[in-house]
């Protein structure tokens, strides 16, 4: 009796375990459009000549496109080669019942991410795109990137985006126009900052956006105080220090590293200084303004000079 009754609870253990692991298998199943890719076998890829037989101005222009020598490798798994690499299993599409396919237009920005990373991988992880300021703002990989050729005129931001901008002549990247005009298209308020005297080079094309900004940053980079600084001394080596007496900010020990000081894209003010004259300086030293008053700015005195940190003075007062 007792044996029985042992064998009954094995039995609804393993029952319990098996609807636990055919749950949790449920619960893996990948959405669309990975759905696609993993219910495909290889005869459900049919190859691009037969999507030349509805497409074929499409088929034609894509061979033209930067991308078709890394999607046309024949070295790739089938389900990662031509159009279908893409799109998806042609087989999946031409089917009278049942016809799916990817969309890239009718996607939201999350499936294009999902989509575009079944292959760009080595750019980063889903998980980690879905975390990036980008992401959260559904703002899709074919926001900024085209992958089939277009006319002159088409795919292009909006032109009173463009207006602050020098336009490169040829897009780079699969981008769907110059890099600081497709930035701009979205960051109009960034646009509008450049356009004042005091500003980095953008506008003239000496610099682009991406320059300072890493719009597909690493697995682990990390949005701090330290980045900012690294940023800003690949550039201005000369004010990074280290220095014996280091300035809290500039050594990014307190407030935000170099833009405490700085507007990045531009000021009204000389050095894209936040603030005119001793107001920069006045921002953290408030105790100096009642009884201190040096002239137009503290290090313009003569007094203060090593704003950055120094070597010989813990009062920056020499270098």
């Amino acid at each position: 009796m007792r044996l029985g009754t042992l064998f009954l609870g094995v039995g609804l253990a393993s029952l319990f375990v098996g609807a636990l692991g055919g749950e949790k298998a449920a619960q893996k199943e990948p959405q669309f459009p990975l759905s696609l890719f993993a219910k495909a076998t290889e005869e459900s890829y049919l190859g691009d000549d037969a999507c030349s037989s509805c497409h074929e101005d499409v088929v034609a222009k894509f061979k033209l496109s930067a991308h078709a020598p890394h999607s046309n490798n024949p070295k790739l798994p089938v389900g990662k080669r031509g159009c279908e690499g893409c799109h998806g299993p042609g087989q999946f599409h031409v089917d009278e019942n049942n016809p799916q396919v990817v969309s890239y237009t009718k996607m939201d920005a999350k499936q294009v991410a999902a989509a575009c990373l079944r292959c760009h991988g080595d750019t980063m992880k889903l998980s980690h795109w879905n975390r990036t300021d980008h992401a959260q703002a559904s703002v899709a990989c074919t926001s900024c990137h085209q992958i089939h050729p277009k006319e002159a005129d088409e795919g292009k931001p909006p032109a009173d985006a463009l207006v602050a901008f020098h336009a490169q002549p040829t897009p780079k990247k699969l981008l769907k126009g110059s890099e600081t005009q497709v930035c701009g298209a979205c960051h109009k308020k960034t646009v509008t900052q450049f356009k004042q005297n005091s500003h980095h080079p953008v506008p003239e094309g000496r610099m682009v956006c991406s320059d300072c900004h890493d719009v597909h940053p690493a697995k682990n980079a990390r949005k701090d105080v330290d980045a900012v600084k690294g940023k800003c001394a690949s550039c201005h080596a000369d004010k990074a220090g280290p220095f014996v007496y280091e300035h809290d900010p500039v050594a990014g020990w307190t407030g935000d590293g170099c833009v405490e000081c700085h507007k990045p894209h531009g000021s009204q003010n000389p050095k894209l200084l936040t603030s005119f004259s001793r107001g920069a300086c006045a921002q953290c030293h408030t105790d100096k303004l009642s009884r201190h008053y040096p002239g137009r700015s503290c290090w313009s005195s003569g007094c203060h000079v090593a704003v950055h940190g120094s070597n010989t003075d813990p009062r920056f007062l020499r270098r």
